[in-house]
């Protein structure tokens, strides 16, 4: 093979890790079907043991909504009604509210209202593959009408979530 196509093979290869977010042993697929499993578990549509956590999930709060961080273990977060954070003066509950019909994934991407990369919020955790979720009543009229959570991975496979970032603290 000529260093040419090795180079070619190389910068495709690179391409895709980009493309979604740093994935390594996870497909797009897999990442947005189990960021898709914890929204059903966080909303009580699916049960814990459907959802694949790794031995510590860290819970964050974006900048804006005062920067909160807590660390659980797995087992702390068996119910939805765990996936609490507190950020300044206020707790966040990532279960999200009743109504919420409409469900947007974007692998590699992250949601405040609208579309945007993770990296400009959390750098470090923007190297993991990252899935990007927005849930929004059937009638939307205004962005403070939506819930924001994007899910961090490892890259095992299946992937095991490492991370949440909670963008709606405006709640």
């Amino acid at each position: 093979m000529s260093i040419a196509r090795v180079r070619v093979a190389i910068a495709v290869l690179f391409a895709a890790l980009l493309a979604c977010g740093g994935c390594v042993n996870s497909s797009a697929d897999t990442l947005d079907a189990a960021a898709r499993r914890i929204v059903d578990f966080l909303s009580g549509q699916a049960s814990f043991d459907q959802i694949s956590l790794s031995d510590t999930v860290t819970i964050s709060v974006t900048p804006e909504g005062g920067g909160g961080q807590a660390t659980f273990a797995r087992q702390q977060l068996r119910q939805p009604s765990a996936w609490r954070v507190r950020s300044g003066n206020h707790v966040y509950s990532l279960t999200p509210p009743t109504g919420m019909t409409k469900l947007t994934t974007k692998v590699g991407r992250h949601f405040n209202c609208n579309e945007q990369t993770l990296a400009t919020k959390f750098p470090r955790l923007a190297k993991l593959p990252h899935v990007g979720t927005l849930l929004e009543p059937a009638n939307r009229s205004s962005c403070l009408q939506t819930w924001n959570v994007t899910f961090v991975f490892d890259t095992n496979s299946p992937p095991r979530l490492v991370a949440a970032v909670y963008d709606q603290w405006e709640w």
